[in-house]
């Protein structure tokens, strides 16, 4: 019976080693790729709208393709879906001390986990907002870019919600960075943790300005939404009409 305790036990250790390694590798790749292309594509917009479009349109190439749909569920959606369940059973199980034992390592081990709640709960907020994947009032036409995310971010609760969430991910992310270089044993010694820990905040602020820099675009730039179809229609209509009118 005791054998059969110490082997359930070594399987459920390995399985969980295995969870945490993947989680810490998810969080990197592709998540954490994912985010900074995100995030450097809508800072283009701080070149202006063409810019974005642009940026945006190199982007949907993949649709064209018919295969944008499958490489988002199969490198964004789902990895994030894993990191997110993997990462509360964690948060679950975990005991933070930070309130008996308030140095730096216990401050970033509890804002890592909350603001990887904040995160979640701002992903399916945005995924709301102006994703395909929930239809709403604000989805995003990725044929008319600039004014799509000018639209969507006009609403009164984007900026604050959209500067928390944001800063929440890259602080979630850098700071993911800097724990999974220790957890895969790249830093080992003080010293290359503290260094890592400069690059992991240059990283952060970089990334954390590219999200803030954007969203105070889309924030100030006032752009006409174009005519919908319908309407251009009935106006090329009414200009045949007049022309036949003249002749």
């Amino acid at each position: 019976m005791a054998d059969i305790t110490a082997e359930t036990g070594g399987v459920a250790e390995r399985y969980h080693f295995l969870l945490r390694r993947l989680h810490s590798l998810s969080g990197i790749i592709p998540v954490g790729v994912f985010l900074c292309v995100h995030l450097s594509l809508n800072a283009t917009f701080m070149a202006g709208p063409d810019a974005f479009q642009f940026a945006v349109d190199q982007l949907h190439k993949l649709d064209h393709l018919g295969i944008l749909v499958p490489v988002e569920l199969m490198f964004i959606f789902i990895p994030i879906v894993f990191h997110a369940l993997v990462g509360v059973l964690i948060w679950l199980t975990s005991k933070p001390n930070v309130l008996a034992y308030q140095y730096g390592g216990n401050v970033r081990y509890t804002l890592q986990r909350w603001s990887g709640i904040i995160a979640i709960l701002f992903i399916l907020g945005h995924l709301w907002h102006v994703h395909w994947i929930i239809p709403s009032a604000t989805d995003f036409d990725a044929t008319r870019a600039a004014e799509s995310a000018v639209e969507a971010m006009s609403r009164w609760w984007a900026g604050p919600a959209y500067a928390i969430g944001v800063l929440c991910a890259v602080f979630h992310f850098a700071n993911g960075i800097w724990t999974f270089l220790i957890t895969w044993g790249i830093t080992i010694g003080p010293d290359s943790q503290r260094r890592s820990g400069y690059v992991c905040t240059v990283i952060g602020l970089v990334l954390g300005l590219f999200g803030l820099g954007s969203l105070v675009a889309f924030k100030n730039t006032d752009l006409e939404p174009p005519n919908p179809p319908e309407v251009m229609e009935s106006h090329t209509a009414d200009v045949s009409n007049t022309t036949d009118l003249l002749l």
